[in-house]
Protein backbone atom coordinates (compact mmCIF):
# COMPACT_ATOMS: atom_id res chain seq x y z
CA UNK A 1 0.00 0.00 0.00
CA UNK A 2 1.28 3.35 -0.60
CA UNK A 3 -0.03 6.54 0.09
CA UNK A 4 0.15 9.60 -1.94
CA UNK A 5 0.59 13.01 -0.82
CA UNK A 6 -0.09 15.35 -3.73
CA UNK A 7 1.73 18.54 -5.21
CA UNK A 8 -1.36 20.32 -4.88
CA UNK A 9 -1.35 19.56 -0.78
CA UNK A 10 3.24 19.61 -0.69
CA UNK A 11 2.46 23.28 -1.59
CA UNK A 12 -0.46 23.92 0.74
CA UNK A 13 1.68 22.83 3.33
CA UNK A 14 4.56 25.11 2.25
CA UNK A 15 2.08 27.68 2.19
CA UNK A 16 1.05 27.65 5.99
CA UNK A 17 5.58 27.71 6.69
CA UNK A 18 6.15 24.52 6.73
CA UNK A 19 9.40 22.92 5.23
CA UNK A 20 8.87 19.67 4.04
CA UNK A 21 12.57 19.03 3.31
CA UNK A 22 12.98 19.22 7.01
CA UNK A 23 10.05 17.23 8.14
CA UNK A 24 11.44 14.26 5.25
CA UNK A 25 15.37 14.55 6.38
CA UNK A 26 13.89 14.33 10.00
CA UNK A 27 11.64 10.98 8.80
CA UNK A 28 14.66 9.70 7.53
CA UNK A 29 12.19 9.19 4.15
CA UNK A 30 14.09 9.82 0.67
CA UNK A 31 13.22 13.02 -0.89
CA UNK A 32 11.86 12.76 -4.10
CA UNK A 33 9.76 16.28 -4.01
CA UNK A 34 10.59 16.74 -7.55
CA UNK A 35 8.22 14.47 -8.02
CA UNK A 36 4.77 15.07 -9.05
CA UNK A 37 3.47 13.14 -6.49
CA UNK A 38 5.39 11.69 -3.29
CA UNK A 39 4.59 8.08 -2.44
CA UNK A 40 4.91 6.50 1.46
CA UNK A 41 4.86 3.96 2.57
CA UNK A 42 1.95 3.28 5.57
CA UNK A 43 5.12 3.32 7.98
CA UNK A 44 6.76 5.98 6.45
CA UNK A 45 3.50 7.95 6.22
CA UNK A 46 2.96 7.32 10.17
CA UNK A 47 6.50 8.75 10.88
CA UNK A 48 5.91 11.66 8.47
CA UNK A 49 2.85 12.86 10.39
CA UNK A 50 4.83 12.40 14.15
CA UNK A 51 7.41 14.71 12.26
CA UNK A 52 4.73 16.67 11.49
CA UNK A 53 3.42 16.96 14.79
CA UNK A 54 6.50 18.21 16.26
CA UNK A 55 7.10 21.24 13.58
CA UNK A 56 3.84 22.71 13.30
CA UNK A 57 2.03 25.42 15.34
CA UNK A 58 -1.31 25.73 16.84
CA UNK A 59 -1.82 28.59 14.11
CA UNK A 60 -0.68 25.63 11.08
CA UNK A 61 -3.02 22.84 12.72
CA UNK A 62 -5.75 25.54 12.45
CA UNK A 63 -5.21 26.09 9.18
CA UNK A 64 -4.92 22.08 8.12
CA UNK A 65 -8.70 21.79 10.02
CA UNK A 66 -10.41 23.98 7.29
CA UNK A 67 -12.05 22.57 4.70
CA UNK A 68 -12.35 25.43 2.65
CA UNK A 69 -8.39 25.77 2.27
CA UNK A 70 -8.23 22.19 0.76
CA UNK A 71 -11.53 20.89 -0.30
CA UNK A 72 -10.91 21.98 -4.37
CA UNK A 73 -7.88 19.38 -4.17
CA UNK A 74 -9.79 16.78 -1.96
CA UNK A 75 -12.15 14.62 -2.98
CA UNK A 76 -13.53 13.18 -0.27
CA UNK A 77 -14.10 16.73 1.18
CA UNK A 78 -15.45 17.76 -1.78
CA UNK A 79 -17.71 14.95 -2.30
CA UNK A 80 -18.85 14.90 1.18
CA UNK A 81 -19.95 18.82 0.85
CA UNK A 82 -22.09 17.42 -1.74
CA UNK A 83 -24.36 15.39 0.95
CA UNK A 84 -28.13 16.69 1.97
CA UNK A 85 -26.63 16.71 5.53
CA UNK A 86 -23.85 16.36 7.86
CA UNK A 87 -24.94 12.41 8.60
CA UNK A 88 -24.71 11.66 4.29
CA UNK A 89 -21.43 13.70 4.89
CA UNK A 90 -19.82 12.31 7.31
CA UNK A 91 -21.15 8.43 5.85
CA UNK A 92 -19.74 9.43 2.35
CA UNK A 93 -16.44 11.09 4.02
CA UNK A 94 -16.00 7.63 6.40
CA UNK A 95 -15.81 5.73 2.56
CA UNK A 96 -14.08 7.81 0.54
CA UNK A 97 -11.23 9.42 2.92
CA UNK A 98 -9.23 5.93 2.43
CA UNK A 99 -8.08 6.93 -1.06
CA UNK A 100 -6.06 9.58 0.38
CA UNK A 101 -4.85 7.84 4.00
CA UNK A 102 -5.89 4.75 6.03
CA UNK A 103 -8.31 6.71 8.46
CA UNK A 104 -11.16 4.56 9.75
CA UNK A 105 -14.15 6.72 10.93
CA UNK A 106 -16.42 4.70 13.17
CA UNK A 107 -20.03 6.53 13.30
CA UNK A 108 -22.40 5.40 16.42
CA UNK A 109 -25.97 6.89 16.08
CA UNK A 110 -27.98 7.70 19.03
CA UNK A 111 -31.86 8.93 19.84
CA UNK A 112 -30.60 12.18 19.98
CA UNK A 113 -26.67 11.89 19.17
CA UNK A 114 -24.39 10.67 16.73
CA UNK A 115 -20.53 10.43 17.70
CA UNK A 116 -17.27 9.88 15.43
CA UNK A 117 -14.42 7.72 16.40
CA UNK A 118 -11.45 8.14 14.23
CA UNK A 119 -8.19 5.46 13.98
CA UNK A 120 -6.08 4.38 11.48
CA UNK A 121 -5.81 1.15 9.35
CA UNK A 122 -2.30 0.95 10.73
CA UNK A 123 -1.64 -1.69 12.95
CA UNK A 124 0.33 -1.26 16.31
CA UNK A 125 0.13 2.34 15.26
CA UNK A 126 -0.68 5.08 17.04
CA UNK A 127 -2.49 8.66 15.76
CA UNK A 128 -0.17 11.74 16.67
CA UNK A 129 -1.84 14.71 18.15
CA UNK A 130 -1.62 16.67 15.17
CA UNK A 131 -3.66 13.77 12.99
CA UNK A 132 -6.30 13.17 15.65
CA UNK A 133 -7.10 16.82 16.62
CA UNK A 134 -6.36 17.93 12.87
CA UNK A 135 -9.16 14.79 11.76
CA UNK A 136 -11.56 16.04 14.37
CA UNK A 137 -11.61 19.41 13.62
CA UNK A 138 -11.95 18.70 9.93
CA UNK A 139 -15.49 16.81 10.95
CA UNK A 140 -16.30 19.86 12.78
CA UNK A 141 -15.35 22.06 9.68
CA UNK A 142 -17.23 20.03 7.96
CA UNK A 143 -20.44 20.24 9.38
CA UNK A 144 -20.25 24.13 9.78
CA UNK A 145 -19.12 24.72 6.14
CA UNK A 146 -22.18 22.32 4.92
CA UNK A 147 -24.62 23.91 7.00
CA UNK A 148 -23.29 27.58 7.08
CA UNK A 149 -23.72 27.45 10.82
CA UNK A 150 -21.63 27.89 13.77
CA UNK A 151 -22.11 24.43 14.73
CA UNK A 152 -20.92 22.87 18.24
CA UNK A 153 -20.44 19.48 19.03
CA UNK A 154 -21.94 18.59 22.38
CA UNK A 155 -18.38 16.77 23.19
CA UNK A 156 -15.06 16.15 22.43
CA UNK A 157 -12.44 13.50 23.73
CA UNK A 158 -8.91 12.84 23.06
CA UNK A 159 -5.87 11.75 24.48
CA UNK A 160 -4.26 14.87 23.98
CA UNK A 161 -4.50 18.75 25.20
CA UNK A 162 -6.26 21.26 23.02
CA UNK A 163 -4.81 24.42 23.36
CA UNK A 164 -6.78 27.45 24.21
CA UNK A 165 -6.88 28.91 20.28
CA UNK A 166 -7.78 25.30 19.38
CA UNK A 167 -10.92 25.11 21.86
CA UNK A 168 -11.95 28.16 21.02
CA UNK A 169 -12.59 26.77 17.41
CA UNK A 170 -13.40 23.52 19.01
CA UNK A 171 -16.29 25.66 21.07
CA UNK A 172 -16.77 23.19 23.74
CA UNK A 173 -13.74 22.12 25.84
CA UNK A 174 -12.67 19.05 24.91
CA UNK A 175 -11.57 15.99 27.72
CA UNK A 176 -9.02 14.23 27.69
CA UNK A 177 -9.64 10.46 27.74
CA UNK A 178 -7.78 7.31 26.71
CA UNK A 179 -9.81 7.24 23.40
CA UNK A 180 -11.20 9.93 20.99
CA UNK A 181 -14.69 10.76 20.27
CA UNK A 182 -17.01 13.63 18.52
CA UNK A 183 -20.11 13.94 19.24
CA UNK A 184 -23.01 15.81 17.56
CA UNK A 185 -26.41 16.78 18.25
CA UNK A 186 -29.13 14.48 15.96
CA UNK A 187 -30.76 17.53 15.43
CA UNK A 188 -27.23 19.46 13.82
CA UNK A 189 -26.18 16.28 12.03
CA UNK A 190 -29.80 16.16 9.86
CA UNK A 191 -29.84 20.31 9.10
CA UNK A 192 -29.95 20.83 4.94
CA UNK A 193 -26.38 21.74 3.73
CA UNK A 194 -26.46 24.68 1.85
CA UNK A 195 -23.37 23.24 -0.36
CA UNK A 196 -26.27 20.23 -1.58
CA UNK A 197 -24.76 19.47 -5.09
CA UNK A 198 -26.49 16.07 -6.48
CA UNK A 199 -25.42 16.96 -10.30
CA UNK A 200 -21.33 17.03 -8.94
CA UNK A 201 -21.83 13.78 -7.03
CA UNK A 202 -23.46 12.27 -9.54
CA UNK A 203 -20.98 12.67 -11.88
CA UNK A 204 -17.63 11.67 -9.22
CA UNK A 205 -19.42 8.52 -7.44
CA UNK A 206 -18.46 6.06 -10.59
CA UNK A 207 -14.92 7.37 -10.17
CA UNK A 208 -14.60 7.55 -6.76
CA UNK A 209 -15.89 3.81 -6.35
CA UNK A 210 -13.77 2.52 -9.00
CA UNK A 211 -10.60 4.13 -7.62
CA UNK A 212 -11.66 2.80 -4.06
CA UNK A 213 -12.04 -1.05 -5.90
CA UNK A 214 -9.10 -0.47 -7.51
CA UNK A 215 -7.37 0.46 -4.14
CA UNK A 216 -8.72 -2.70 -1.77
CA UNK A 217 -7.89 -5.15 -4.78
CA UNK A 218 -4.30 -3.64 -4.89
CA UNK A 219 -3.74 -3.46 -1.06
CA UNK A 220 -6.09 -6.64 0.38
CA UNK A 221 -3.38 -9.18 0.52
CA UNK A 222 -0.94 -6.88 1.35
CA UNK A 223 -2.24 -6.00 4.45
CA UNK A 224 -3.55 -9.41 5.03
CA UNK A 225 0.13 -10.48 5.36
CA UNK A 226 1.13 -6.95 7.51
CA UNK A 227 -1.79 -7.48 9.94
CA UNK A 228 -0.47 -11.54 10.28
CA UNK A 229 3.11 -10.24 11.36
CA UNK A 230 1.75 -7.77 13.82
CA UNK A 231 0.78 -10.78 15.53
CA UNK A 232 3.40 -13.05 14.43
CA UNK A 233 6.75 -11.04 14.68
CA UNK A 234 6.17 -10.38 18.72
CA UNK A 235 4.97 -13.96 19.46
CA UNK A 236 8.57 -14.69 17.44
CA UNK A 237 6.30 -17.11 15.08
CA UNK A 238 6.79 -15.43 11.83
CA UNK A 239 8.15 -17.96 9.47
CA UNK A 240 7.04 -18.07 5.76
CA UNK A 241 5.32 -21.52 6.58
CA UNK A 242 3.50 -20.01 9.86
CA UNK A 243 2.34 -17.14 8.43
CA UNK A 244 1.36 -18.59 4.76
CA UNK A 245 -0.67 -21.31 7.19
CA UNK A 246 -2.24 -18.70 8.68
CA UNK A 247 -3.26 -16.99 5.72
CA UNK A 248 -4.64 -20.84 4.68
CA UNK A 249 -2.57 -20.10 1.69
CA UNK A 250 1.29 -22.27 0.54
CA UNK A 251 4.01 -20.23 0.83
CA UNK A 252 4.42 -20.41 -2.92
CA UNK A 253 1.05 -19.10 -3.09
CA UNK A 254 1.72 -16.32 -0.29
CA UNK A 255 5.37 -15.13 -2.31
CA UNK A 256 3.66 -15.59 -5.90
CA UNK A 257 1.20 -12.78 -4.86
CA UNK A 258 3.47 -10.69 -2.92
CA UNK A 259 5.38 -10.38 -6.30
CA UNK A 260 2.27 -9.44 -8.78
CA UNK A 261 2.26 -6.14 -5.92
CA UNK A 262 5.39 -5.75 -6.50
CA UNK A 263 7.11 -6.67 -2.97
CA UNK A 264 8.47 -9.70 -0.85
CA UNK A 265 7.63 -11.30 2.43
CA UNK A 266 11.15 -10.30 3.66
CA UNK A 267 10.39 -6.74 2.68
CA UNK A 268 7.01 -6.48 4.53
CA UNK A 269 8.74 -8.27 7.66
CA UNK A 270 11.14 -5.54 8.06
CA UNK A 271 8.40 -3.44 7.79
CA UNK A 272 6.38 -4.40 10.52
CA UNK A 273 9.45 -4.51 12.41
CA UNK A 274 10.18 -0.64 11.97
CA UNK A 275 7.03 0.25 12.60
CA UNK A 276 6.87 -1.78 15.50
CA UNK A 277 10.09 -0.86 16.83
CA UNK A 278 9.53 2.97 16.16
CA UNK A 279 5.92 2.23 17.88
CA UNK A 280 7.59 0.24 21.04
CA UNK A 281 9.94 3.50 21.69
CA UNK A 282 7.42 6.10 21.26
CA UNK A 283 5.78 4.68 24.26
CA UNK A 284 9.33 4.62 26.10
CA UNK A 285 7.65 2.04 29.05
CA UNK A 286 10.50 -0.98 27.30
CA UNK A 287 14.20 -1.71 27.34
CA UNK A 288 16.27 -1.82 23.99
CA UNK A 289 16.63 -5.63 25.05
CA UNK A 290 12.73 -6.31 25.42
CA UNK A 291 11.71 -4.62 22.06
CA UNK A 292 14.40 -6.31 20.68
CA UNK A 293 12.88 -9.42 21.15
CA UNK A 294 9.58 -8.38 20.46
CA UNK A 295 10.45 -6.97 16.93
CA UNK A 296 11.97 -10.94 16.49
CA UNK A 297 16.08 -10.16 17.00
CA UNK A 298 17.08 -12.45 19.41
CA UNK A 299 20.49 -10.21 19.46
CA UNK A 300 20.40 -6.39 20.72
CA UNK A 301 23.07 -5.68 18.70
CA UNK A 302 21.85 -6.64 15.35
CA UNK A 303 18.59 -5.20 16.27
CA UNK A 304 20.42 -1.99 16.65
CA UNK A 305 22.19 -2.04 13.25
CA UNK A 306 18.76 -2.71 12.06
CA UNK A 307 16.99 0.41 13.08
CA UNK A 308 19.86 2.47 12.00
CA UNK A 309 19.36 1.02 8.52
CA UNK A 310 15.88 1.81 9.09
CA UNK A 311 15.82 5.10 10.50
CA UNK A 312 18.70 6.74 9.81
CA UNK A 313 19.26 7.21 13.73
CA UNK A 314 20.91 5.02 17.02
CA UNK A 315 18.68 4.00 18.99
CA UNK A 316 19.91 6.11 21.65
CA UNK A 317 19.50 9.11 19.22
CA UNK A 318 16.09 8.04 18.54
CA UNK A 319 15.29 8.27 22.13
CA UNK A 320 16.25 11.88 22.86
CA UNK A 321 14.68 12.92 20.03
CA UNK A 322 11.48 11.98 21.08
CA UNK A 323 11.92 12.62 25.07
Amino acid sequence: MKIAISKQFQDFVKGIGLSLDDILQKAAIPNVLWREELQLSPADYNKFLFELDSEITDDQLLAFSQVENYKAFMPPFFVALCAQNALTCFQRFAVYKKLICPLVITITEQATTLSLHLSFDLPGSQMARFTLLNEQMALISLIRTGTGEPIKPVAVTAPYAYSPKLVDFVGVQPQLAATNVVTFNKADVLRPFVTQNNVMWDYLEPELKKRLAQLNAENSFINHVEKALFSAIPSDHFSRESVAHSLGVSVRTMQRKLSEQNTTYAQLVQKVQRLLAVNYLNANELATEEISCLVGYKDQASFSRAFKNWTGQTITEYRAAIS
